[in-house]
């Protein structure tokens, strides 16, 4: 009966123990707040705004800016017409790649903040609109001090992110 008790327990501590480094491995990031996008600065972001255009349309500026020498820091999406307007500088040349994003769910943004973050890209900003749609731009390690300082310029803050 000992015997039999014992070897339950053993298994029992096995099968948690198993388990145990499963429940340790998420390393899932929250979004606690998105970046603080200051209305003092607002009219002067709005001067620097391209006009509101289509996501494709916006992707082949960005190219022809980043080969003349410009590169976008921050961008605004809105759902209700489907199009996107960015803030382009000249004073910042990215040495690592980057990505935008664009999305309409809090969820569907977590999940790319994630993907992006394991991939190894930091998120510059994160920034949530009048239209509820989320912004993000990511950065290589090397290239967000750069360009944190010229978001602060623009007076957008850091996304403050919990595990």
């Amino acid at each position: 009966m000992k015997t039999t008790t014992h070897s339950v327990w053993i298994v029992l501590f096995l099968i948690l123990v198993a388990l145990m480094p499963a429940q340790a491995k998420d390393e899932t990031v929250r979004l606690s707040y998105p970046s603080k996008v200051e209305s003092s600065k607002g009219k002067e972001r709005e001067k620097l705004f391209t006009p509101w255009m289509t996501s494709e349309s916006l992707r082949t500026f960005i190219d022809d800016k980043r080969t003349k020498g410009e590169q976008i820091v921050f961008f605004e999406y809105n759902n209700s017409t489907g199009q996107s307007r960015g803030i382009f500088v000249s004073k910042l040349k990215l040495s690592g790649p980057f990505s935008r994003w664009s999305f309409t769910s809090e969820a569907a943004m977590e999940e790319k903040l994630n993907n992006e973050i394991k991939a190894g890209l930091q998120p510059a900003f994160i920034s949530r609109n009048i239209s509820g749609a989320y912004s993000m731009l990511f950065v290589s390690p090397q290239d967000m001090t750069a360009v944190r300082a010229q978001l602060t310029t623009l007076g957008i803050g850091e996304p403050r992110l919990k595990k």
